[in-house]
């Protein structure tokens, strides 16, 4: 087995309304790529709070209305 080390990198791969994300999806809020840790609706379905966790493993919560489009990445080898 060879000890290179792999390169990855984000990539934008789609944009989805909140109903659509899962846990452990990369998704971009304020300019910031964060990974979802749990997403709850109100009552109604038409208000979304998605926890997530940033790079310095800060949790936040943020607030989507249902028809939100937000953009999901995935990290992808770098061809270099």
């Amino acid at each position: 087995m060879s000890d290179t080390m792999m390169s990855m990198e984000l990539k934008k791969v789609d944009r989805l309304t909140p109903d659509q994300l899962m846990p452990e999806d990369l998704i971009e809020i304020n300019g910031e790529v964060v990974e979802v840790i749990d997403i709850d609706s109100d009552a109604t379905g038409s208000v979304y709070a998605v926890s997530y966790e940033d790079d310095f493993g800060d949790k936040e919560i943020a607030e989507f209305n249902f028809d939100e489009l937000i953009s999901l990445y995935v990290y992808v080898e770098d061809d270099e």
